[in-house]
């Protein structure tokens, strides 16, 4: 498979090696989300060569260059080159692109698709019919939106069947239950496919929920138990039939916003009474298979010369049945420049890697200066400078047009400002409140009528949204986002337990309201069908009648629940099993600023500690302060007793281990007999770096006499007992095997705590930037890895400076215990594993040269061109974050590391490198703008983007003067 062959994606209709043949695209080799199924017990669930069913049973993936598709007749793993595309997915909302290599994507907002149809027992076909003339054949189905009344709105989560069978007597009986017809394919049954239609044996057998005219056998007990329309039981006569008709016999609804749910049996009033949401995808999201029938049955059957089956022949059921044999769909899409088109979905790609900066028009957006000092981006609140509206976006240059609002405590279009400014992707950042997309459902405020008229649907609106939007974030940032369903409830007040329409709620909660008030239908729920430049959007309100769409501005909308299912993947947090009754290992404490932190006096002196057994740890003077030992070891011959060959053979299994056991996101198999990889040297600029030393090196491991201050993340932690041997162990290896690169602290008072510096390796993108880590050992090292905090100076909300450093200090590593990693290898050891080997890995695998490919999954994707953009614009988004670390590093005291900071970047000409380096970049930006980011050879980043360079510009001048001041 080359960078430029065509992909697959899931939900894509393609006809396999037989043209005849058509299925849908279920599994690709480069899907990011990988998936582990038991599938592999059970040999008839997919058909393939067993090697390559063995590899996506053992992988969650198919080989490169191989699909899993879903066809009439089961699943199969099939080489892409057997695979033509037909038609593609895409719902109002989605993502896409032209190329997987063009910067530029745009916004699905509208959907049209024609069918072509086939008769499930006369088999004639018929094409070009428009997907707005057909429905369903069992409606409603799950997962549609209805109403019972005014007052609430659910989902369908469940639906149940039942089917009428006539016999070979001819009797006819709606079976007792419907699932268990087995449905049978004749001997007769034609395997010859019509002109653009699927074989009549094919569609025998394509269904979950039995059909009309399919053949069907069951159990002689389920015929018996029916319920009989013509004729009776008949023991003698098989239970084998053909079935005449099948419904929907009852749906569970559960209840939006509380999750409260109710049965509706089929032939009750209350089921009559629901009314389905008028959806903007109805009519053009129907999938080849799909069985359905014409709304308007006389006059499409006459429209499309189609011989229509009378009820006569059937028991007085209409069994013309149609299953839907190809699709092509067409897309309206507003592209970030502005522009519209028209096109054909096959001619697109879905834009599934979405990139961490990407803006579209109509997107709410801050301002943050990342060149303000911030220190930890875990301390982010919603201060923005400024707030507004994308209007045109530039993406291959990373700029956007941004109408600002007047003052960011009322977003409304009346106070929306006729400026617009152009900004870089990189000091933009979403808003985290108003963040709706088309297609989102939403909750509509106070609206006791809707007016033709926009501008008086905005002097409706207009209020203050200030007191609204600081209530949310404090909410949403204290408690976590699920707590929108319960800020919704503040629109949809309760009574009775379900959620009551605002306009029947008055002041006193009274549990009557006025009829001139109440709505006839659910106006206070609707679908965001367009964004406006404004900062209004547009919704559809598809329970009203007849459908309508009005203007709201987006600051006053609460966001509808989504299932749980369909919550980002991007923050995953892994967690293994650990001790309930050790609370320093708990990887939740880490991160939980609600713990009670118990405060302690700092710890007895080094020189006198006790251990197990009542005996006391004390430093071996011979050695250096990282060595301690047992006094009762060091005056007898214990046979625990660590020689110094030993302590030699555990550094060289550390150092071995760093580079194989070590698991990042990244789901790559690491081969056994993979060389270790070795930590790259610090880059060394012979203009700017002279080769005399000018003062004596920092160590690179100390064990400083300090307390930690209150910057380290877990200095407020209680001291752990700890396994003194093994930490002295634990020293002693980092004393003496550091690489280049690599500073790590360690305090006389606190055992327990390390702080480490890792400066960027060479040719990446965080070459000579200074990275800290706090580490704390917790009471059950080495049984369980140390907790590990990331400081991401500077980086202010903006992003991540890589996919496995999180702004809040996580890091996601398989070693510390928060990603799975693939490998039992990847996981923590507590014979081989060290502190060594988590920086050495921290530096070398992490720290890498494509750190876009740390992300979950996404090494599926390496080499094939899909995600080259992207690895280039994140490779450039860091090499601007981390000059941020240098800015922060170089105007700020760090105790640790104070002296390590003065000689590499001042002393040893760290940085001067920075500033010629930041230099040379924005000359290259502003006279070439065709060649790559990064060069080739040296992986040394080149040039930049505009917007890019609009930040690069402003880092560069605030260290350019402190080292002219420096210098001076």
């Amino acid at each position: 498979m080359t960078a430029n062959s065509p992909l697959f994606y899931t939900e894509d209709t393609v006809y396999t090696d037989n043209s005849n043949n058509i299925g849908i695209v279920e599994k690709t080799w480069h899907d990011t989300v990988r998936d582990y199924t038991n599938d592999k017990y059970d040999e008839e669930a997919i058909d393939g060569p067993p090697e390559i069913s063995d590899h996506y049973f053992k992988w969650g993936l198919p080989p490169r260059g191989w699909t899993i598709v879903a066809e009439t007749l089961g699943r199969r793993i099939i080489p892409d080159s057997a695979l033509r595309l037909v038609d593609r997915s895409f719902s109002v909302g989605d993502v896409c692109k032209r190329s997987s290599q063009d910067a530029q994507s745009g916004t699905v907002i509208d959907v049209s698709m024609t069918v072509s149809l086939q008769h499930t027992l006369t088999n004639n076909v018929i094409h070009d019919v428009a997907g707005d003339e057909i429905q369903l054949y069992l409606f409603p189905e799950q997962g549609q939106f209805v109403s019972d009344s005014p007052y609430r709105v659910g989902e369908i989560v469940a639906t149940s069947y039942k089917a009428a069978v006539r016999l070979r007597n001819g009797g006819m009986v709606w079976v007792d239950d419907a699932l268990e017809l087995n449905v049978v394919v004749p001997e007769t049954a034609s395997r010859v496919a019509p002109a653009g239609g699927i074989a009549p044996a094919l569609i025998a057998e394509t269904t979950e929920v039995v059909f009309p005219h399919q053949t069907v056998s069951t159990d002689r007990e389920n015929i018996r138990r029916g319920q009989w329309i013509y004729g009776s039981f008949d023991f003698h006569i098989p239970p084998i039939g053909t079935v005449l008709r099948s419904e929907v016999q009852g749906i569970s609804v559960r209840w939006l916003p509380e999750g409260t749910e109710d049965y509706f049996e089929a032939e009750d009033e209350d089921f009559a009474n629901l009314k389905a949401f008028s959806d903007k995808m109805d009519g053009a999201n129907w999938t080849v298979g799909d069985r359905v029938v014409f709304k308007d049955r006389p006059g499409a059957y006459a429209k499309y010369d189609m011989t229509r089956l009378g009820r006569e022949r059937y028991g007085g059921f209409d069994v013309n049945a149609l299953i839907v044999t190809a699709t092509h769909t067409k897309l309206k899409v507003l592209w970030q420049d502005l522009t519209t088109s028209i096109e054909d979905a096959i001619d697109l790609v879905p834009y599934l890697l979405v990139d961490d900066h990407d803006i579209w028009p109509g997107e709410y957006v801050g301002r943050k200066d990342i060149t303000k000092m911030t220190g930890d981006a875990y301390d982010l609140d919603l201060d923005y400078t400024q707030i507004g509206v994308a209007q045109h976006v530039n993406a291959k240059e990373r700029t956007a047009k941004v109408r600002w609002f007047n003052d960011t405590d009322k977003l409304t279009p009346d106070n929306i400002s006729d400026k617009i400014e152009d900004v870089s992707f990189y000091e933009l950042v979403p808003h985290p409140l108003i963040s709706y997309g088309i297609g989102d459902f939403v909750y509509l405020p106070h609206t006791p009528y809707f007016s033709n008229d926009r501008n008086s649907q905005m002097a409706a609106h207009e209020q203050d949204s200030g007191g609204i939007m600081s209530s949310l974030a404090r909410a949403i940032l204290q408690q976590g986002n699920h707590q929108l369903t319960q800020l919704a409830r503040s629109f949809l007040p309760l009574r009775s337990g379900h959620a009551t329409p605002v306009y029947a709620h008055s002041g006193d909660n009274s549990t009557t309201a006025s009829s001139e008030n109440l709505p006839s239908t659910c106006d206070w729920y609707g679908q965001i069908v367009s964004l406006r430049l404004d900062g209004s959007v547009t919704v559809r309100l598809g329970f009203s009648e007849p459908v309508k769409e009005v203007d709201l501005p987006a600051s006053l909308l609460i966001g509808a629940p989504e299932d749980d299912d369909d919550e980002g993947d991007d923050d995953y947090e892994y967690e293994e099993d650990q001790d309930l009754d050790d609370s320093d290992s708990s990887m939740d404490d880490e991160y939980d600023d609600n713990d009670d932190i118990v405060e302690v006096d700092s710890m007895q002196s080094l020189r006198r500690l006790m251990v197990p057994g009542g005996r006391t740890l004390r430093r071996n003077d011979d050695d250096d302060d990282s060595s301690w030992v047992d006094e009762e070891e060091s005056e007898g011959t214990d046979a625990e007793a660590e020689t110094d060959a030993d302590q030699k053979q555990d550094v060289e299994e550390s150092k071995k281990k760093a580079g194989e056991e070590t698991g990042i996101t990244s789901s790559a198999e690491t081969p056994a007999n993979m060389p270790v990889p070795v930590p790259p040297p610090i880059a060394r600029q012979e203009s700017a770096v002279s080769e005399q030393t000018i003062s004596l090196d920092p160590a690179q491991f100390l064990i400083l006499d300090i307390n930690p201050d209150g910057s380290h993340h877990f200095a407020t932690r209680s001291p752990s007992k700890l396994n003194h041997r093994r930490i002295a162990r634990e020293r002693k290896i980092l004393s003496s095997s550091l690489p280049e690169g690599i500073y790590v602290r360690s305090y006389t008072n606190r055992l327990d705590l390390f702080r480490a510096l890792i400066v960027g390796p060479r040719g990446t993108p965080y070459e000579m930037a200074p990275f800290m880590f706090d580490i704390h050992v917790t009471s059950n090292f080495p049984a369980d890895p140390p907790d590990c905090f990331f400081h991401s100076w500077n980086t202010n909300g903006v992003g991540r400076v890589n996919p496995n450093l999180y702004e809040d200090g996580k890091i996601c590593l398989s070693l510390l215990g928060t990603w799975p990693g693939e490998q039992t290898s990847e996981k923590w050891n507590p014979e081989t594993s060290s502190i060594l080997q988590l920086l050495v890995s921290l530096q070398s695998l992490v720290l890498n040269n494509m750190p876009y490919y740390n992300e979950a999954g996404y090494d599926a994707v390496q080499g094939t061109g899909t995600a080259a953009v992207n690895a280039e614009l994140y490779s450039e988004r860091t090499f601007v974050l981390a000059r941020g670390f240098v800015l922060f590093a170089v105007q700020n005291y760090i105790p640790e590391f104070d002296s390590v900071v003065k000689y590499l970047y001042f002393e040893k000409g760290y940085l001067k490198c920075v500033v010629d380096w930041e230099r040379e970049v924005i000359a290259n930006s502003e006279v070439d703008t065709s060649s790559p980011t990064v060069d080739a050879s040296s992986g040394r980043i080149v040039k930049v983007t505009r917007g890019a360079k609009i930040l690069l510009v402003k880092n560069y001048n605030t260290l350019r003067r402190i080292l002219e001041e420096e210098t001076k």
